[in-house]
């Protein structure tokens, strides 16, 4: 609806860290959607080895379950429990999540006693429906490894209707289990599973093994909309820091939650990320909001960024529109502009201009300083050999002859040298430390960037990387 923009997409860019603490590897994270983004950027072949539409389609790999829905009209959530001993000072949660992506935990209390007891907790108003369950946690008052270890069995996951006159089934663990533990830490022992041991209800119950460790005093499982851990795009320089190939699993510390990801795919570059450093992760925005929030106590994350494709002709008013939404200016970036900024700033082309004529004066100092030296140094070692040949009998312009040879061979060495040393200087000099790592996977060869300034920058670091 807003006038001159073709298309608009969200976007989440972060930072993150490889392992469960703030100690590891840093690197940069941005989720988009993937469905609209291949259609509203700018790529180039050589970014990766893959078309955009392949890298992205990557992204929503997985088993694509289905989300446990509560039925409308749902009064109250209600589950059978039953804890391996009796724990202190642990209580048992439900996260839900409403048609607009936003989540709530709901209270059951204090998980106590050894036999089994229906615990119940009622179903927020101001949630929108239709309503999902997405998670089932445990919660203790500890911080990292300092939880109690233990198990809880739980039977019958349903929901009271009618002012508990109805009763509908979500989940009675007699299937195929399709909850996923969540990560507390890299050697998170937490398992979500089925026993036939102690059932409530049927033939089996589901039983959650929990081990020390805790995310803020958290545990539990969730229903993965991917089936298992979030599907990545990582750079090539990320691939290298972290040791990891394609297909790898790890735990990383993503705006403060433990998310697992998979990666599927590599890349060399990608719009508005930058590789150098510890690289970059590219993630579809739905999956990883959807397991960033599954954590909703301690805030619900969403996007923070909007793409917007103009129709030719209304830049200037898209950007106008633009400034006025973001709360400062300058965070709206036009990649037209950013371009134009290049190829028109006069400070750019008059500093590299004067570049080239203080190369070019260095270039010929150099060289005639060079020769002249080696002219003294010369003059002075073979005054000997000059003699010796003049003994045998050689004329003035016989030496004359030999002494240009000599001298010619020495040259055309000297240029062959320090031609290819420029060219190899050059090279490296304009092309940024990341890029030479990922060409040492795949070198491509970009195409010229047809601007004034840049092919002057190009060739003024040739000749001064030259000398």
């Amino acid at each position: 609806d807003i006038p001159g923009v073709s298309a608009v997409a969200l976007a989440l860019r972060g930072d993150g860290t490889v392992g469960a603490t703030y100690s590891g590897s840093s690197f940069r994270v941005l989720a988009v959607e993937s469905n609209d983004f291949p259609y509203m950027s700018w790529y180039r072949s050589d970014f990766s080895e893959r078309p955009l539409t392949q890298v992205m389609s990557v992204l929503r790999t997985g088993a694509n379950l289905p989300p446990i829905e509560l039925p409308e009209g749902a009064q109250s959530v209600q589950v059978w429990a039953q804890p391996a001993e009796d724990y202190q000072n642990i209580f048992l949660w439900m996260v839900l999540q409403d048609s607009r992506g936003v989540t709530d935990t709901i209270t059951f209390g204090q998980v106590e006693g050894l036999g089994w007891s229906l615990m119940e907790a009622k179903v927020p108003d101001s949630l929108r429906p239709p309503l999902n369950l997405i998670s089932v946690q445990i919660y203790e008052p500890a911080f990292g490894p300092a939880g109690t270890a233990g198990a809880i069995m739980l039977d019958d996951i349903q929901v009271s209707m009618n002012g508990g006159a109805d009763r509908k089934i979500l989940d009675d663990f007699e299937g195929r289990i399709k909850w996923t533990a969540l990560s507390t830490s890299m050697i998170s022992s937490d398992m979500i599973g089925v026993t036939n041991q102690d059932v409530k209800n049927g033939q089996r119950s589901g039983i959650f093994i929990f081990g020390k460790d805790t995310d803020r005093g958290i545990r539990g499982f969730y229903r993965s909309p991917t089936g298992g851990p979030v599907p990545v795009v990582a750079s090539a320089s990320f691939m290298r820091r972290s040791g990891l190939r394609v297909g790898d699993a790890v735990v990383v510390n993503l705006f403060g939650r433990l998310v697992p990801i998979r990666v599927m795919d590599t890349v060399f570059y990608f719009p508005t990320m930058n590789p150098a450093g510890h690289g970059f992760v590219i993630a579809d925005l739905q999956y990883l909001l959807q397991h960033l929030n599954i954590l909703s106590p301690i805030g619900s994350v969403s996007p923070n960024e909007m793409l917007l494709s103009q129709v030719p002709g209304s830049e200037e008013d898209v950007y106008r529109i633009a400034v006025s939404l973001a709360p400062q200016s300058n965070l709206v970036h036009d990649r037209t502009k950013l371009l134009e900024s290049f190829e028109l700033d006069p400070l750019i082309t008059a500093g590299w201009r004067a570049m080239m004529l203080v190369a070019v004066f260095v270039i010929i100092f150099a060289a005639a300083f060079g020769y002249i030296t080696y002219l003294l140094h010369f003059s002075g070692q073979s005054r000997m050999e000059m003699g010796f040949l003049q003994a045998l009998g050689l004329r003035s312009r016989q030496m004359t002859w030999l002494l240009s040879a000599e001298h010619l061979v020495i040259a055309t060495v000297g240029l062959v040298i320090g031609t290819l040393a420029g060219f190899s200087m050059s090279s490296r000099s304009s092309t940024p430390a990341s890029q030479r790592r990922a060409a040492a996977c795949r070198p491509p060869k970009p195409p010229p960037i047809r601007t004034t300034s840049t092919s002057r920058v190009s060739g003024s670091r040739s000749i001064f990387a030259s000398i």
